[in-house]
């Protein structure tokens, strides 16, 4: 099973799936706040930190159904689902067979999009570097990137220190399903009954924004890169449980 953690208290459950060379240290800083409000589950992504990681190719369904495998030994049956970056497309992909699952569904410096060209040969290169050089260099050289070039110096340190959780198959491994996932972007907007907030930072270079014009589809950009989650905790966890009580109350009138 996936490594995990649950605190706090309140209705609905808050699900936080981090992105790529991230684990659940990533929610530190927002955590807290949105225990005052919530009950949170943090996951690790498969292979991290001694996670499971499956055996053989992988999609991120895969990823999708170990991460409902959490819910189910916490018997969540159904919850409010943030996902960063990477955890966002595991988000998606549960659409295909755990929709029901989700009451609401954050994407957090994200997208349902698949890869373009020029991303699927960079999650080729980080593959052969990863390979080559080991995820240490790696996480060295993409990391920083995520973040503003003024960015505090112990924010980037705070985001490599974790990428050392994540052994060099499950980076590589996890590299791959990311170059191969499909296009979720029409499943995503076909669930109209699925309450969705896009975060998007706008100085984020790693996720093209999408501005879907879908009645359940809420837009907020922040003043952040990627790595929004980190840098500016108070304003992302203000955001989302701004958003969910806003829908709950919207759902109540209707």
């Amino acid at each position: 099973m996936l490594r995990y953690s649950r605190s706090g208290s309140g209705a609905p459950t808050l699900l936080l799936i981090p992105g790529l060379l991230c684990t659940q240290r990533l929610w530190d800083r927002a955590r807290p706040l949105l225990e005052r409000f919530h009950d949170v589950i943090t996951v690790d992504l498969p292979g991290v930190a001694g996670g499971d990681l499956p055996d053989g190719a992988v999609d991120l369904t895969d990823y999708a159904d170990l991460v409902c495998e959490v819910l189910d030994a916490e018997g969540v049956e159904r919850c409010a689902w943030v996902g960063h970056s990477l955890g966002g497309y595991v988000l998606a992909a549960a659409l295909e067979d755990h929709a029901g699952r989700i009451s609401h569904a954050v994407l957090a410096y994200s997208t349902p999009a698949a890869d373009d060209d020029k991303a699927r040969a960079g999650r080729e290169k980080g593959i052969a570097m990863v390979r080559q050089d080991g995820v240490a260099e790696y996480a060295r050289r993409q990391m920083p990137k995520t973040f503003r070039g003024d960015a505090r110096a112990q924010d980037v340190g705070a985001a490599l220190r974790q990428a050392g959780d994540w052994p060099a198959a499950a980076v590589v491994r996890t590299l791959a399903a990311m170059r191969d996932r499909p296009d979720r972007t029409r499943l995503l907007l076909e669930h109209t009954e699925l309450p969705v907030l896009l975060v998007q930072g706008d100085d984020d270079p790693a996720v093209d924004a999408l501005d879907p014009q879908e009645r359940h589809v809420t837009r907020i950009v922040t003043d952040t890169a990627h790595m929004g989650v980190l840098t500016d905790p108070h304003t992302f966890a203000g955001i989302v449980h701004g958003w969910i009580a806003d829908e709950i109350e919207r759902d109540a009138r209707d």
